[in-house]
């Protein structure tokens, strides 16, 4: 009787599964993260700070599953006897690289999100990952009411443009220039900032 044909996966097909799942986690991140604060990035992101854990994952999955598709970790058990390679599955390139391309991944994923010169700046100030933002100066793009909640539009410390959930103790308009100026719960806290304030500073923090 013949024996059913190979998949053809290159290496043990659950690195392959960790390669997509790697993939799907770290867009699913990627999309979830867009707005700052929103309960998708709470929930489905798994913000911390400013890293999503959900991204960490896949980027551990895939760097993870890569290594195993380079370098399966029984790769070692299969040749002649008395050839040299690797050692067994507990040592040696086979057995670690899987392991060790998944840690290297999961630091990459944080160190691009993680703001460097903003931790260096905030030095000894309390570890709220909000507080950083104490000062910038932003614009609403979604009309936020008395004591609820909406959006702006701000640029990071390395100028990419960013949308975040705030709250504020008056009705903002979308397009009112605003100056976060403390956070409520787990969101910022605006208020309008005067046009004397926000002439250069809004202009540079909200062009594409």
């Amino acid at each position: 009787m013949r024996s059913m044909p190979s998949l053809g996966l290159p290496g043990d097909s659950k690195f392959a599964i960790a390669v997509i799942v790697g993939l799907l986690l770290v867009a699913l991140a990627r999309w979830a993260s867009r707005v700052r604060g929103s309960k998708l990035d709470l929930w489905v992101a798994l913000r911390l700070g400013d890293v999503p854990l959900t991204e960490v994952l896949g980027a551990f999955l895939l760097g993870y599953g890569l290594g195993g598709l380079i370098a399966p970790p029984d790769a070692a058990t299969n040749g002649p006897p008395g050839r040299f390679g690797p050692v067994g599955r507990f040592g040696g390139l086979s057995a670690n690289l899987p392991v060790a391309l998944g840690v290297v991944g999961a630091a990459i994923a944080m160190l691009t999100r993680l703001d460097l010169s903003g931790l260096a700046l905030r030095g000894s100030s309390p570890r709220n990952g909000l507080s950083m933002y104490m000062g910038w100066e932003g614009r609403v793009i979604a009309p936020i009411s008395a004591g609820g909640f909406g959006q702006i539009a701000m640029r990071d410390a390395l100028g990419y443009p960013l949308a975040a959930v705030a709250t504020a103790e008056t009705d903002l308009v979308e397009g009112t220039p605003v100056r976060v100026v403390g956070t409520k719960g787990v969101n910022l806290l605006v208020a309008p900032a005067s046009p004397t304030e926000t002439a250069a500073g809004v202009r540079t923090a909200t062009q594409g």
